[in-house]
């Protein structure tokens, strides 16, 4: 099941943050962050045209997540706003249950305080308690220097990169890093 133990941590700048499993509540929070990061133009799959979430079904993905054994959508909350979330979601098959791929996102006014290694710390001590897991996963877009440097600090190696995975609307093609780190 889903990480469940709440903590209060804070910030390089001194917020307080308290990180915690999603709730259904958390859905609007969770679509704005997703909204911004697809009009930054870069760091998401989706264009801004492609994107459809709405609070039902970002509501339905967060319980997915709660009851799914092997998978986790963390928050981290600063005065009752959502700052960033960590989701992961393992295979579902038998071969492919054991390894989860995450994703990080941070609203843009909460990035380079220390909220992402916040989620990532608190993911990886709940992966390496989970008695599904041993493997997590990530794709990383090459040019994203401050995210690799993070998931690098906490223990994750390049798995391999796939040359012009992404291309973005003006042509330009951006290569996927690939990256793991076993937790058993």
């Amino acid at each position: 099941m889903s990480y469940t133990d709440a903590v209060r941590k804070y910030t390089k700048s001194g917020k307080e943050i308290l990180i915690r499993s999603a709730h259904a509540s958390d859905a609007r929070g969770i679509i704005e962050i997703k909204t911004q990061v697809i009009e930054e133009k870069i760091y998401m799959l989706r264009e801004k045209d492609e994107a459809s979430f709405t609070e039902e079904s970002e509501t339905a993905d967060i319980n997915s997540h709660l009851e799914k054994e092997g998978c986790a959508y963390i928050v981290a909350v600063h005065e009752s706003k959502i700052a960033g979330f960590i989701e992961l979601m393992n295979g579902s098959l038998k071969r492919t249950r054991h390894a989860g791929m995450l994703s990080i996102f941070i609203a843009n006014e909460y990035r380079g305080d220390g909220i992402g290694s916040m989620l990532l710390e608190e993911l990886v001590k709940w992966a390496e308690r989970d008695p599904v897991l041993e493997k997590l996963t990530l794709a990383v877009f090459s040019v994203n220097e401050r995210a690799i440097a993070m998931y690098k600090k906490f223990g994750f190696e390049t798995e391999g990169v796939c040359p012009r995975d992404m291309k973005l609307g003006d042509g330009t093609y951006i290569d996927s890093i690939l990256m793991y780190r076993f937790v058993k």
